[in-house]
């Protein structure tokens, strides 16, 4: 079967979405439904304003049913263009028509114009849109699409869906690091619709490598959202490989703890710390981890998510302070995807040292959790965690 090209890929897919934004609820099809055609219709059923409105929702139902417009329609475009010659809507009917038949260059020219009489019009700027992006003319698309997001509510998310899609198909625009730069609400939209998918994983990484450098702040939402699917795919390695690559790291094998004096990285979770705001109150202290933890609620207070190899591996802290019961604080240590443990040690105070292997079978990753236990007594314990390090004894 002979591949579709991403110029007709493209094209389907802007169809698709002119169906939703027309017919999905959208404010286009609210605006021109506002008019009540059966009413209009019966009291001046010539009015251009009528004839005009009528054609446009006839233009979206083929848009919905994936049908060209018909010859009716086009004829009822015609007497509106001699009625009203300054209308913006024959130029963007006849022009989505040439786009649905494939000349796309007539297809331009009228949508142009229909954009010069409207600039307000979303329809124009949204064919526009999809024509550019569909013909690799990222540079003229992109800000099309988005004028267009700030014109209609709710269009963003099919906006960046269809142009996820595109780019899936086509690849990465030589022009992606300008998009990034000059259009952050929208590219991060897109993003975020790629890094759905963890097939995209190397896509992704190619357009991080064309973004502009953060300098502080905590990672986009895309990254953190990329890195969960490849964990749900259980692709372990390839998620720390990509988090690594992502954060400007390198990806050490042996690494085991990402931030282990819990100095504040930005690096997203789940291979950085996940720490709670709930029935504790914990901030990092002094190369370490201050925890006051109230004993009222079973609670996760620390995690993060390892792929260490199978071997024999020491996991040491200091511990000073108060814990209110050992047997309520423990250190635990999980097997993904199985979820079986490999460590599970109450905390004490003093210097802790637990051993523990990782088998060769059933564990990709590992959940390192330290976790609070509720307590009859409701006793506070109040500790801080410091001099934290995860080694390898035998690791193989």
């Amino acid at each position: 079967m002979a591949k579709a090209s991403p110029l007709r890929i493209g094209l389907a897919l802007v169809w698709a979405v002119l169906a939703v934004v027309y017919i999905v609820g959208s404010a286009v099809v609210a605006a021109y439904a506002e008019k009540d055609l059966e009413r209009a219709e019966r009291v001046w059923p010539d009015h251009p304003s009528v004839q005009s409105a009528r054609a446009m929702l006839e233009v979206a139902e083929a848009a919905a049913q994936g049908r060209s417009v018909d010859q009716s329609t086009l004829a009822l475009t015609e007497e509106v263009a001699r009625s009203e010659p300054l209308a913006p809507e024959p130029f963007l009917i006849v022009g989505a028509a040439a786009q649905r038949s494939g000349d796309m260059r007539k297809a331009e020219r009228l949508l142009l114009n229909a954009r010069q009489r409207d600039p307000r019009g979303p329809a124009a700027r949204f064919l526009l849109a999809g024509q550019y992006i569909s013909e690799g003319r990222i540079r003229e698309g992109v800000p099309e699409a988005a004028v267009l997001g700030r014109l209609v509510p709710g269009s963003g998310r099919p906006l960046a869906q269809a142009f996820a899609r595109y780019i899936e198909t086509a690849g990465v625009p030589g022009a992606m690091g300008e998009i990034l730069r000059t259009n952050p609400e929208l590219s991060d939209n897109i993003l975020s619709e790629l890094a759905g998918n963890a097939a995209n994983a190397d896509l992704l990484l190619k357009i991080a490598e064309l973004a502009p450098e953060r300098t502080s702040g905590p990672a986009p939402a895309w990254q953190t959202r990329l890195i969960n699917k490849l964990v749900q795919t259980r692709d372990y390695t390839r998620a720390r490989q990509v988090w690594a690559k992502l954060g400007g790291r390198t990806a050490d094998p042996s690494e085991t703890i990402h931030d282990p004096r819990f100095e504040g990285s930005s690096a997203p979770r789940p291979f950085n710390w996940t720490i709670t705001d709930e029935g504790a109150v914990i901030e990092p202290q002094s190369g370490g981890l201050h925890v006051l933890y109230f004993g009222r609620d079973d609670v996760t207070l620390a995690a993060q998510l390892l792929v260490l190899r199978p071997g024999r591996y020491r996991l040491r802290m200091k511990v000073t302070g108060q814990v209110a019961k050992p047997e309520a604080v423990r250190w635990n240590i999980a097997c993904l995807p199985g979820k079986s443990a490999i460590l599970d040690r109450p905390l004490g105070t003093g210097n802790l040292d637990f051993a523990f292997d990782v088998p060769a079978r059933s564990c990709g990753a590992q959940q390192l959790a330290l976790t609070g236990r509720a307590d009859e007594s409701a006793r506070s314990s109040d500790f801080i965690i410091s001099n934290l390090s995860l080694t390898g004894a035998g690791a193989r």
